[in-house]
């Protein structure tokens, strides 16, 4: 029975309908009804949807409508979930708000809910049983067990624990024939929203405005908000823009060059590997007692000539980032990783970098040129590595600090940026792109903006030190400037204006 055909039944065929499947048709033709077309999630075959709008769009009665929907309709009744920042907001926004669960499901078909538990109890069409469960941000680690056909996760955004909850709820997403998660949230630029609004097989993105419910929202409400027009909070609360962290970053996205995946590599004066540490206790989760991320970034220097203007040559070292990587690692795992990585080569044994470059993979040990030296920040934990390293026959160079923190240490070696000096590998599948691996290391480059404006700023110390150090050696100076070649002048003739 399509929700359409009810107005092509007579009032005998309407009479013979099972109560609660009438109830249900109704319901459904009244949402139609008052909904509008962006508040539908599409049609189609998509394991993942995302409603990214602005305040007061009706996010939460989209994400509550399409849940309650999937699990009265579902003939096995399979267990569906619904996630929130907090206790809370589960709690008074997703079950019993105004545009909650129970404000939406008419209370003929809801069999029991516990706000202690959040649990509702509901009957389906063919007369079983399903359950909505609610969760919290807050505790991702109650996700770890549960199985759902559909998932509902409201304001992801604010979520305290967003990875690692989206992470449990996923590996739960494992019920029924077509599992679904359809997430609602005010945008804003955590790395999460980042990942999820990346365009992918099976996902779909819905955007909104907070205009676009101007109809059920006071005017004084519109008439409160008129100062944020034109403004980057207005752009993200009112018009659910995301605004990327970079806007506002040290290093611009655009000061990076893309060495071509066609082209081989440069012949490398040396190659720096740059460790960020980070496996003491003052950096493991305490609930999951894991180590903290230790960074690695490995950059090959290298001479590149430009032609001026004037016909005069500049050339100066550049740098080109060969390989970078992020782990969870304690001592000992790193150690073998850090030796592993040293063992790596880059270009050919004459440096003249005729092989096609294969970044980041291990090549053999008579081929290429490997790393010149590794540099490890001389505090806590770098120590410590060092002192293994040292032990085990690798010399390592120490990097000091000083007083300067990661926001000033990232002004320093700004302008090599800024001179275009840095250069990333070009990806083969998509041109005009880096390699998708330099994702990550890029994004924190240029969103860092100081201590906790980043979850993860590893990859921003590791590169900040190197390139600091290749500084202190004077690696990335510039060869003066060779005039052009020109005609040979004349010898001029001298006269003596005195002579007689």
């Amino acid at each position: 029975m399509t929700i359409a055909s009810l107005d092509d039944l007579s009032e005998a065929q309407l009479a013979s309908l099972p109560p609660d499947v009438l109830r249900y048709h109704l319901w459904q033709q009244r949402w139609l009804d008052t909904a509008r077309p962006n508040q539908i999630p599409p049609e189609g075959d998509w394991a993942e949807c995302g409603y990214m709008a602005g305040r007061g769009f009706g996010k939460t009665r989209t994400g509550a409508e399409w849940l309650a929907a999937a699990a009265i309709e579902d003939p096995d009744a399979f267990d569906r979930a619904v996630i929130a920042p907090t206790f809370s907001d589960v709690k008074f926004t997703c079950f019993e708000g105004p545009a909650g669960l129970l404000n939406v499901i008419p209370p003929e078909l809801v069999e029991s809910y516990s706000s202690t538990d959040l649990t509702l109890k509901l009957r389906t069409l063919g007369g079983k049983t399903a359950m909505i469960r609610g969760f919290s941000a807050e505790k991702p680690e109650r996700l770890r067990g549960p199985q759902f056909a559909d998932i509902w996760a409201d304001e992801l955004a604010a979520w305290q624990y967003a990875e690692e909850t989206w992470d449990m709820a996923m590996f739960g997403l494992r019920l029924g024939p077509r599992p679904r998660v359809l997430w609602t949230t005010t945008p804003k630029p955590i790395e999460l929203v980042r990942k999820l609004t990346a365009p992918k097989a099976g996902r779909v993105l819905v955007r909104g405005s907070t205009y676009d419910n101007k109809a059920n929202l006071p005017q004084s409400f519109f008439d409160q908000i008129a100062s944020f027009e034109g403004t980057t909070l207005g752009r993200q609360e009112l018009h659910g823009e995301l605004i990327s962290e970079e806007s506002s970053g040290v290093i611009k996205r655009s000061w990076l060059r893309l060495w071509p995946a066609k082209k081989a590599l440069p012949a490398f004066d040396w190659i720096v590997m740059s460790l960020d540490t980070a496996f003491t206790e003052a950096t493991t989760d305490k609930k999951t007692h894991d180590p903290d991320y230790s960074a690695c970034t490995v950059w090959g220097g290298f001479r590149h000539k430009v032609k001026m203007p004037d016909g005069s040559i500049d050339e100066r070292s550049h740098v080109l980032l060969l390989d970078c990587w992020q782990e969870q690692l304690g001592l000992p795992e790193l150690v073998k990783r850090v030796k592993r990585e040293l063992n790596t080569a880059y270009g050919d044994d004459q440096d003249t970098a005729l092989i096609k470059p294969l970044i980041g993979a291990s090549k053999p040990n008579t081929s290429g040129r490997k790393p010149d030296i590794v540099v490890i920040e001389d505090k806590g934990s770098g120590i410590s590595l060092r002192q293994v390293l040292d032990r085990e026959g690798v010399a390592s160079y120490a990097y000091n600090p000083g007083r300067a923190d990661k926001l000033t240490r990232l002004h320093i070696v700004s302008p090599v940026f800024a001179r275009r000096q840095v250069w990333l590998p070009e990806s083969d599948k998509y041109p005009g792109r880096a390699r998708t691996w330099t994702d990550d290391l890029v994004h924190q480059l240029c969103s860092f903006t100081g201590r906790g404006s980043l979850k993860h700023d590893d990859f921003v110390d590791s590169t900040t030190q190197a390139i600091r150090l290749m500084m202190d050696k004077n690696m990335l100076s510039a060869v003066k400037a060779q005039p052009a070649l020109r005609e040979p002048t004349p010898p001029r003739t001298v006269v003596n204006p005195y002579a007689a």
